[in-house]
């Protein structure tokens, strides 16, 4: 069970203006139709990757059926771990490390890694991206491909791959399992993605 504590309030994994320089837009006429691509786009790649990239405060209870060697936690990369409760007794900064970027957490005891026990735990940490500044570049890139594309959806269809207009028209187009994204935003978002 996870609660935020502190709500992030940008969600956007790029700015604006990213967005109208990187279409080549010079003035705001179109910030209005940008600004809704943009919320869409960013949406729609955290729901693909099964994660929240804001930077958010929250407090994780796992109750572990038996021991284990690692604490998976459901957000990173970590930015900070604020309490973990073992038990009801707050464990000491000594008693546990942090792989930041993966969200592993390892228990130790005398400096040396060991079991978390089989019971309830509850970290309480801040973890993800401060948005949209400091977004890893290749998110950043998806999310301004994905704007593109809606964007160019007005005219075309963007997952149209060819298209021949002969006696009949045909067309073919990308296909795949996530077929609601272009090929080179699935690309970009891999690395990203969540399995579960």
């Amino acid at each position: 069970m996870l609660t935020v504590t502190t709500a992030a309030t940008k969600f956007n994994l790029v700015d604006l203006g990213v967005i109208r320089g990187a279409m080549g837009i010079v003035d705001q006429s179109e910030d209005e139709a940008l600004q809704g691509f943009l919320d869409r786009a960013s949406d729609v790649i955290a729901r693909h990757c099964r994660r929240v990239f804001a930077l958010e405060t929250v407090a994780e209870q796992l109750r572990l059926d038996r021991c284990r060697e690692e604490l998976i936690l459901a957000r990173y990369p970590v930015d900070e771990i604020v309490s973990i409760v073992e038990n009801d007794a707050i464990l000491a900064a000594p008693d546990y490390e942090a792989d930041k970027a993966t969200g592993l957490v390892t228990r130790l005891y005398g400096d040396r890694p060991c079991w978390w026990p089989a019971q309830k735990i509850v970290v309480t940490y801040s973890a993800g991206y401060d948005l949209p500044l400091d977004a890893p570049a290749a998110l950043q890139q998806a999310c301004i491909q994905l704007v593109k594309a809606y964007y160019m959806a007005a005219d075309r269809d963007p997952m149209v791959r060819s298209e021949s207009v002969d006696a009949i028209s045909t067309a073919s187009y990308f296909a795949g399992r996530d077929e609601h994204l272009p090929p080179d935003v699935l690309a970009l978002l891999k690395q990203f993605r969540k399995l579960k």
